[in-house]
């Protein structure tokens, strides 16, 4: 059987329809894994921004809470900002990444970086394709900035999340000043450090809270309880980590709160075996078209999570 050119011809053009499309196909899908290598080598750039910027700070007023506490925005914030993006977008120029300084004006960074110390700690880890259009990459650049300019470092943290259909399957929270980086995907891996922490055992509930940006949670909880111990702590970021470390039995939160300083911990509390709610025990959707505030109070614990629902 001869093929004239004519279908020689049309069949060589399908195929290459074929090979246009697959191309496609895969140039709208991420790889998870690689996506997670990424947002660990962002979170540690970022964190290497602020401490390179800590002793020549700009700061400015951003307005007041609904505390009452004055609001701060650094120089410091805006460098791990554009530092922080550059790293994720080159990479993934078409990914929708959410910043709390998404305001700030980057100069380009065309740099690719690489981090074979993590390529190692992920290697026994399976690639998992999903569409570019079901990512949502939330990132603070620099949480607990109030602390931050009180020179509380212990406080400071840089933190990615990455929200697949709303949900946070991928949480790395990096504190700068411990050079220590905790990272977590649900139900495949997690850092070294949340495997290796032994979970204290309290004869008082313990309960972390925000120390500035409280609300009247102090007299709830008096009202409600009656043996506990409060863990009054800075960043959501850094709350989030006392409970996957097992050093709190649960943070609160009763004031609205946004979803790039939780959405990390998120992740890490539900990699660990825990939960992170709204108050009435709703899970936080972290999708790119809900609002960036979670306004209905934050209940993030390991275990027993049902003792707080109806306290806040």
């Amino acid at each position: 059987m001869r093929l004239n050119k004519l279908a020689l011809s049309m069949i060589l053009g399908c195929i290459f329809l074929i090979f246009l499309i697959q191309r496609k196909k895969m140039n709208r899908t991420v790889n998870l894994k690689s996506l997670l290598k990424y947002a660990f080598i962002a979170s540690e750039r970022g964190g290497n921004a602020i401490l390179k910027s800590r002793n020549t700070l700009v700061i400015k007023k951003k307005g007041l809470t609904k505390e009452g506490l004055e609001e701060k925005v650094t120089s410091a914030d805006f460098r791990s900002h554009c530092t922080m993006v550059n790293t994720i977008k080159n990479k993934y120029p078409s990914l929708n990444i959410i910043s709390e300084e998404s305001d700030a004006t980057c100069s380009n960074d065309n740099e690719n970086y690489h981090s074979t110390k993590f390529d190692s700690a992920i290697d026994f880890l399976e690639d998992e394709w999903v569409h570019i259009e079901d990512i949502t990459i939330w990132i603070d650049p620099l949480d607990a900035t109030h602390e931050f300019t009180e020179k509380l470092y212990q406080y400071v943290t840089t933190m990615v999340c990455v929200a697949l259909n709303g949900r946070p399957v991928i949480g790395v929270i990096h504190k700068p000043f411990q050079n220590v980086t905790s990272w977590a995907w649900v139900g495949k891996a997690k850092s070294y450090d949340l495997n290796s922490r032994s979970k204290v055992n309290n004869e008082k509930l313990r309960i972390s809270i925000s120390r500035s940006h409280s609300g009247k949670i102090r007299e709830v909880l008096h009202s409600k309880l009656n043996d506990y111990e409060l863990v009054v702590a800075a960043g959501a970021g850094y709350k989030s980590l006392q409970v996957a470390y097992g050093e709190v039995d649960a943070y609160l939160h009763a004031t609205a709160i946004k979803k790039w300083d939780i959405c990390a911990g998120n992740a890490i509390i539900d990699a660990s075996g825990g939960q992170m709610t709204d108050k009435e025990n709703n899970k936080i959707d972290y999708s790119r078209e809900t609002s960036v505030v979670n306004e209905n109070g934050l209940i993030g614990t390991l275990k027993d999570h049902f003792k707080f629902l109806g306290i806040l």
